[in-house]
């Protein structure tokens, strides 16, 4: 399937088929379906590009989040690598980590029993800075989530430096569950209110997933939202999605057919054409928002959030803080394989406008914005908190003209 769909066939045609040719003997004498999957992960790996992954069959869940393993459940709380440790970075109000007493700031140490530090350690720390926390994150929240109702306990260090035990039963995914192919479902959700800052009305809209169920609850914000001096759109953790939602997200901020990038496939080039969104949900005429926009990602935003961060960076429409992103960058399908796994292969490589591509060096903020556990502890959010005051003190952004596209031709 990857030799006939990879968009570069040069290094296919002299590297894949190496690589297919030196494995297929182990492929042959594998005696289990977990033997022959691991071959078949050593030789995506040789890829070194993101979106090449085998899901095993029995991992394959039905459109409301159901598997063999029950419904998957969360506590309510986000957690990051801070400096090689893990913290709670926020807490869903009235969510199961918040009745537990969790809170903003806490280091997580034990997760039912098993120290973290010791397994952090092993991660290796080689390679990018960006990789390293995405494999702390993985494997917390592969502790951390488990069947609804299934009771997980931890271990926190709080505010005082005290470690004290909480006991945290998980919780539905809150959202309507969106389903992309054979991955995991995730619970969909969109979340936006006013923030005030120096006087000025900011309106702060935030998303966990790319699903079109949530264009018209986007487009519901923005009504609300739309005699707000600024807006923030906040993509931490929002992992990606429908990569055309992108388009039509940008147009509500883009009164011309810009473009955000293109996506190079095998014999097909796709541009991400903006749609300036000019009617809103009551079919009243609008003028897309004219005002400041700030965007907010961090080194869990991957692939569509990267094509709409750096899209809309690329054309000065906003300004981005946080983290760099997670170089994530290609359009994916899901197919199934003969023994019943399925296999997510990658179709596509984006592009900015002037021909740059994103997988593997994402998107780089214009200002960093780190954590910091004493923010936290005070009830700030540093990247939000730095996102809003320049929204509210930004002049109004003045319309870019429309750019000649510089993407680069592959045999």
């Amino acid at each position: 399937m990857i030799a006939l769909t990879h968009w570069d066939t040069s290094y296919i045609d002299l590297n894949w088929r190496a690589v297919h040719d030196s494995l297929r003997p182990k492929a042959a004498d594998a005696k289990t379906v977990g033997e022959l999957r691991a071959v078949l992960t050593t030789m995506l790996g040789t890829l070194k590009q993101s979106h090449f992954v085998i899901i095993p069959s029995d991992r394959s869940v039905s459109r409301d989040g159901v598997g063999s393993a029950g419904r998957s459940g969360i506590i309510g709380a986000t957690v990051r690598d801070v400096r090689g440790a893990l913290v709670v970075t926020a807490v869903q109000n009235g969510g199961a980590a918040a009745r537990a007493g969790i809170r903003p700031g806490y280091l997580i140490e034990t997760i039912d029993g098993c120290p973290l530090a010791p397994r952090f350690a092993q991660i290796s720390r080689n390679v990018d800075e960006r990789r390293s926390k995405l494999q702390a994150w993985r494997f917390a929240t592969t502790m951390l989530n488990g069947p609804v109702g299934d009771t997980v306990q931890i271990t926190a260090r709080d505010e005082r430096g005290n470690v004290r035990p909480f006991a945290i039963a998980r919780e539905s995914q809150p959202g309507d569950f969106s389903k992309f192919g054979n991955l995991q479902p995730l619970g969909a959700k969109l979340d936006f209110y006013r923030k005030f800052v120096k006087g000025k009305t900011v309106g702060v809209i935030s998303f966990n997933v790319w699903s079109t169920m949530l264009s018209k609850p986007f487009a519901a914000a923005m009504d609300s939202l739309r005699n707000a001096d600024a807006i923030v759109i906040d993509l931490r953790g929002n992992s990606g999605g429908v990569a055309t939602m992108s388009q039509s997200v940008a147009g509500h901020f883009v009164d011309s057919a810009l473009t955000l990038g293109t996506m190079f496939m095998r014999g097909i080039t796709m541009n991400y054409d903006i749609n300036p969104q000019r009617v809103n949900t009551a079919n009243q005429r609008v003028q897309p928002f004219a005002g400041p926009v700030a965007v907010i990602v961090d080194e869990l935003s991957a692939s569509t959030s990267e094509v709409f961060a750096a899209g809309m960076q690329f054309l000065g429409r906003a300004r981005l803080f946080g983290a760099q992103t997670a170089g994530e960058v290609l359009m994916a399908v899901t197919e199934k394989l003969p023994n019943g796994d399925f296999l997510n292969h990658a179709v596509g490589n984006y592009l900015l406008p002037n021909g740059k591509p994103l997988e593997g060096s994402g998107v780089t903020p214009d200002v960093e914005v780190s954590v910091s556990r004493a923010a936290l502890f005070q009830g700030g959010d540093p990247a939000l908190d730095e996102a809003a005051a320049w929204a509210a003190s930004a002049p109004k952004p003045k319309p870019r003209a429309k750019l000649a596209r510089n993407v680069p031709q592959l045999d």
